[in-house]
């Protein structure tokens, strides 16, 4: 039989027992840890046949210069698409390890009228298939609200093979501190064979690690700009 001697001690004016007072000391460190831990998460969820991603982070850099970022983003997007793999999708077009999936980027037109971009790419899957040519229509936009909040939108209106449709979003909110959080939200539902070729555990080697590096892209030309002397 085991038995347990607890000693009680005064504390505040409150007697308390030592393993109490232990206890509470752990879960206020834990707690501690909590509220200094970093916020960046991410998380995929599959429902009848669409992906769904959203990843968060903080940096510290003034809302101004995110919303300047966001500015060429979209200026980028719209007419210097080339660019965009110069920091935006820097290191996104081959896969990091196993190269399950490769995209090529052809080229883009934007139409001033209808404000739809018009990109030709081609997707390797090597040791399978090359599918060229692949169309994708997109709008992309930026639209800032008066609670300064800054959301970027694109909008996969058509996009022949690769996918059904798909949305994302890059949203900045402003925090204490001169600090920004940025939620990147992407819904895609793919076409009859990338449906079946993308499962749960390829999209995460495929898809979901190109939202967070497309994030943590834009997160890095943010801290650039406020921090000039950081490569």
């Amino acid at each position: 039989m085991l038995t347990y001697n607890f000693k009680t001690i005064r504390f505040g004016g409150i007697k308390m027992k030592k393993r109490t007072i232990l206890f509470l000391l752990i879960l206020f460190s834990s707690f501690s840890h909590a509220i200094n831990a970093t916020s960046d998460s991410i998380s995929t969820i599959y429902t009848d046949g669409e992906f769904t991603t959203q990843y968060k982070t903080k940096l510290k850099v003034s809302n101004k210069i995110a919303n300047d970022v966001a500015d060429y983003l979209v200026n980028d997007f719209h007419n210097s698409p080339e660019n965009l793999f110069n920091w935006a999708l820097k290191d996104l077009g081959l896969q990091n390890k196993s190269n399950e999936l490769i995209i090529v980027f052809k080229s883009s037109t934007n139409d001033t009228k209808t404000d739809i971009t018009h990109g030709i790419f081609d997707i390797v899957i090597p040791n399978i298939t090359t599918f060229g040519g692949i169309k994708v229509d997109a709008i992309v936009s930026k639209t800032k609200y008066y609670n300064g909040v800054t959301k970027v939108t694109a909008n996969i209106i058509y996009s022949s093979l690769l996918m059904k449709n798909a949305l994302g979003t890059l949203t900045i909110i402003p925090q204490i501190n001169n600090e920004q959080l940025l939620i990147t939200n992407v819904k895609i539902r793919f076409g009859w064979f990338f449906n079946l070729f993308i499962t749960k555990n390829r999209y995460r080697s495929i898809v979901q690690w190109r939202i967070k590096k497309f994030t943590e892209n834009f997160k890095n030309e943010c801290l650039k700009r406020q921090n000039p002397g950081i490569n």
